[in-house]
């Protein structure tokens, strides 16, 4: 944006982009702690006794590279782990088992945990009063749950600051252990987290105090900014941007006409442009220099609900903005703009003076838990009057909450602003994460909330200037994943903050405003090519697509323009299908099918024979846990063969017919497996085989359909014999089975699906023992594909949706290549492959990162020989689990597949 518009590169200096911090980088101790350092939270004292641990590591074991250690937990009861005993290594040194076989405790010099051995009356002692019955089967419940776990007793090895806050437990502990143990249990609040991190990390560049981090970049204008009015600092940049903001874009000062988005105009100078973006800063920064109070965060880029941002328009702007907003206005030129202004950032106070009923603390907290499948985070889960809790589209109706200006995408901080908020966060952990009472695992705060409160509590809120000319707004329809379902909102909000910021009034309880009152804001800000086609596609059909849905804006927006085309097209295309059902009916050449022996495919929309697949989910028990049954629909398309000339009754010819193939497949899953897999994201990677082992294979996943469905194809479109006819199918990670169970009904002589996890098995055996059609040829057996064992002899094998991480997908591909080469040695007919992956992890490609396949792929090419190869397939409308909450989700996803040696 700043390199490409003429406007914003005259103006602007390059932004420096400072790192970002990815979400799945938290769930590691080592890098966890990293990342807090990068943000200046870690004291001096324990990042010292940290690296300490970590240089031991890597001298030891000769390791140099951070990426190489190891994080694991020694025991997996224990939090920070237990110092072994010492022994002495023939350098004098110290010497550690753990440490010497690779296992790395970064809090191996912060703090010591020393195992508690209660009498089994300490629990009881003034507990189990006669009196209270209640509390007694309280203590008994907690009790039992515990019996089996070993207490610890945490002793800090560092200084520790007497100015820490929070309960007494946690200011015994050293900060980097606090921090750790309750931010292992975020969840899905771990992005949140990131953020935040990003963005303080960021703020050190910006007042000159070290580290570069942050997701967006700085920018700084031409001569600088004001380090005594919340502008910086000694970094020598001005403001701090997210890389989710578009500025607003310069216009020509001459009357060509000729906007400078418009391709082939370019100036060498910068001489011809003025830069609207450039303007507003400069009017923001003499409108907060002008204000009667310091200013210690300037807001250059915010955004609020619909409700709040004509409130603070209509009525605080008026009422309490620094200078006189009628005073603003140049008498000399009645067609220039208004100068900004700017306001103080509103409080509870402000509502209250239009008799603005504020939620109160209960209220609030009870509209996160009605909002807690949101997942959002910039400052909206807090704002009361949220009217429809379960809606996807969240709605406002009415100004108040608790968090009247959202957002932390463009905005700078004073260095005291930034040393005070440090120095808080530094001593308390409370002020980055909360927990409830009846609350599981901890959520973040975010960035936006954080920083503006604490500035007003520190400075007051007049020291927080919000100015009513925005220089930046938020990109259109982004696809962030923390903010999806928030998305159109922050859009119609921008809207009607533009049109309310050229003087206009708007009523005090808004819907989103019309196409004239506000959108053309986007006419004025630098959008990329797909977020310029979101705009135009918007005005055309009034609706808000993502910019991943190009299919449904080319498709919606020919609907709209060829409306009455289309509708006599529907016409005609219903009388030649009218035709086309009459002819394949009457003609029973059309009829003819080819019987597969030891196959019979059954479909839920059937004849009612008694064969029926029953769709509706049935519920039942394993050892104690509860699963569910789910029915999936493997549906293709199959050409039919048109045996001779077929014609239509009007006696044009019919040139081919497609046959819709399916086959309903019911598998079992674990009942609401949230709980399980959340536990599995919060522990180490040393710690999850321990406790959890792999727990994604109790639901179905994406790649397994595909799967399926690629077998179904297969089957169907041969012309002799079925290639699963007298097979026997491997499948690798079978979870399930959906994959499985398709290959035994297609007529494999012999399926085995292999699994890890002994629940996951157990699945995979009730799915093929409660269906009938399935014999007694599938088996379910337990293979680790790290084992030094040799893959099952197999005809066809199936990995679907098993690479997860780069280690597995190498592994996954080594298998691969064991089994093809296997075949080729044995003169066999080589091994057919199916290899579906739906997530798409980093680093997972083992066609790139095996060395095997890499050679085997070349040789294959120098033979002409078939090349193994991805292709990516669009998987619609896929039903599944919601991994992480309870209800089922329906999505789009897609996936790519190594489909090969048919």
């Amino acid at each position: 944006m700043f390199a490409t518009h003429p406007s914003l590169a005259y103006h602007f200096e390059p932004p420096t982009f400072s790192p970002g911090v990815p979400s799945r980088e938290l769930r590691n101790r080592v890098t966890f702690l990293m990342h807090c350092r990068a943000a200046g939270l870690i004291p001096e004292v324990e990042w010292e006794a940290i690296t300490r641990a970590l240089a031991e590591r890597r001298r030891r074991t000769g390791d140099d590279d951070d990426g190489g250690i190891v994080v694991v937990a020694p025991r997996k009861d224990s939090d920070i782990g237990v110092v072994a005993e010492s022994k002495t290594t023939d350098d004098g040194g110290d010497y550690d088992d753990a440490t010497h076989n690779g296992v790395v405790d970064p809090f191996r010099y912060v703090a010591t945990e020393t195992p508690i051995r209660p009498r089994e009356d300490d629990a009881r002692e003034g507990g189990f009063a006669e009196r209270e019955e209640k509390k007694e089967k309280e203590e008994k419940k907690k009790e039992k749950k515990k019996k089996h776990w070993t207490e610890y007793e945490t002793t800090s090895l560092v200084p520790i600051s007497p100015h820490r806050r929070g309960s007494a437990e946690d200011v015994a502990l050293p900060y980097s252990v606090e921090i750790w143990r309750k931010a292992k249990t975020l969840n899905r609040d771990r992005s949140v987290l990131a953020c935040a991190l990003a963005h303080l990390s960021a703020m050190r560049t910006l007042v000159g105090e070290g580290g570069v981090g942050e997701d967006g970049g700085g920018g700084a204008l031409e001569d600088g900014g004001d380090d005594d009015d919340g502008g910086g600092g000694g970094g020598g940049f001005d403001f701090i941007l997210e890389d989710n903001v578009r500025a607003f874009a310069g216009v020509v000062d001459d009357d060509d006409g000729v906007c400078p988005e418009e391709e082939g105009t370019t100036s060498s100078s910068g001489g011809g442009w003025s830069c609207e973006c450039a303007g507003r800063i400069w009017d923001i920064i003499e409108a907060s220099g002008e204000a009667p109070y310091d200013c210690h965060m300037r807001y250059y880029g915010w955004l609020g609900s619909l409700p709040n941002v004509a409130w603070m328009y209509n009525n605080h702007v008026p009422r309490s903005a620094f200078v006189d907003v009628a005073a603003t206005r140049n008498d000399d030129d009645a067609s220039s703009r208004e100068c900004a202004v700017v306001f103080p950032l509103p409080t509870n106070e402000d509502f209250e003076v239009d008799s603005i009923v504020v939620a109160t603390t209960s209220e609030s907290k009870r509209g996160d838990a009605e909002r807690a499948g949101r997942g959002g985070s910039s400052g909206d889960d807090d704002d009361g009057r949220y009217a429809r809790a379960s809606s996807s589209a969240p709605h406002f109706t009415t100004p108040g909450g608790t968090a009247a200006v959202w957002g932390a995408f463009a905005y700078t901080i004073s260095p005291s602003a930034y040393r005070t908020l440090i120095d808080r966060l530094r001593n308390d952990v409370g002020a980055l994460m909360w927990k409830g009472k009846r609350m599981r695992a901890y959520r973040a705060k975010p960035i936006d909330k954080i920083l503006p409160r604490h500035v007003a509590a520190t400075f007051g809120s007049k020291s927080v200037h919000v100015p009513n000319k925005v220089a930046f707004v938020r990109c259109p329809m982004l696809g962030s994943l923390l903010h999806q379902h928030w998305e159109a909102g922050f859009c119609s909000s921008t809207e009607l903050q533009y049109h309310l910021s050229r003087g206009v009034k708007g009523a005090n309880h808004p819907t989103s405003p019309n196409p004239v009152d506000g959108s053309d804001v986007w006419k004025h800000v630098w959008l990329a090519k797909e977020e310029r086609q979101i705009v135009n596609h918007r005005i055309k059909t009034g609706q808000w697509v993502h910019n991943c849905d190009d299919e449904q804006m080319v498709k919606e927006d020919a609907n709209c323009s060829k409306l009455l085309k289309a509708i006599s097209l529907a016409v005609i295309v219903c009388v030649q299908s009218s035709l086309s059902v009459l002819a394949f009916s009457s003609n029973t050449p059309f009829h003819n099918r080819f019987e597969r022996t030891n196959y019979e495919m059954m479909s839920s929309k059937g004849p009612d024979d008694g064969t029926n697949i029953d769709t509706e989910r049935k519920r039942g028990k394993i050892g104690g846990v509860p699963i569910i049954s789910r029915t999936i629909s493997i549906d293709v398309k199959v050409p039919l063969e048109l045996p001779g000339k077929k014609v239509y009754s009007d006696g044009h010819e019919i040139k081919s017919l497609d046959d819709i193939k399916r086959l309903d497949v019911t598998v079992w899953e674990m009942d609401k497996p949230s709980d399980l897999i959340q536990e599995w994201w919060s522990l180490d990677q040393s710690e999850r085989n321990a406790r959890v082992g792999d727990p994604f294979g109790v639901v179905m996943w994406p790649g397994s359909i595909l799967a399926a469905k690629e077998l179904m194809k297969l089957h169907h479109s041969a012309q002799f014999i079925s290639p699963m006819v007298n097979a026997t199918v491997l499948v690798l990670g079978a979870g399930t089975g959906v994959e499985a169970q398709t290959a035994a009904l297609l007529g494999a002589k012999r399926v085995i699906a292999t699994d890890i996890n002994p629940l996951t098995l157990k699945l995979l055996e009730y799915g093929a023992n409660n269906d009938l059609r399935i014999g007694n040829n599938f088996k379910c057996k337990y293979f680790d594909l790290f084992s030094d064992q040799s893959l099952p002899a197999c005809d066809v094998l199936i990995a679907a949706d098993v690479l997860y991480n780069p280690e597995l997908a190498k592994q996954v591909g080594r298998r691969l290549h064991e089994a093809i080469v296997r075949s080729f040695d044995a003169g066999s007919s080589p091994t057919k492959v199916i290899i579906t992956d739906s997530q798409q992890f980093h680093g997972t490609n083992f066609l790139e990162k095996v060395t095997e396949l890499r050679e085997l792929n070349a040789m294959f090419k120098e033979s002409n020989f078939e090349q193994l190869r991805w292709e990516t397939q669009k998987l619609e409308s896929v039903q599944g689990s919601g991994v992480l909450i309870d209800e089922d989700q329906t999505y789009d996803v897609d996936a790519r597949m190594i489909s090969w040696g048919w």
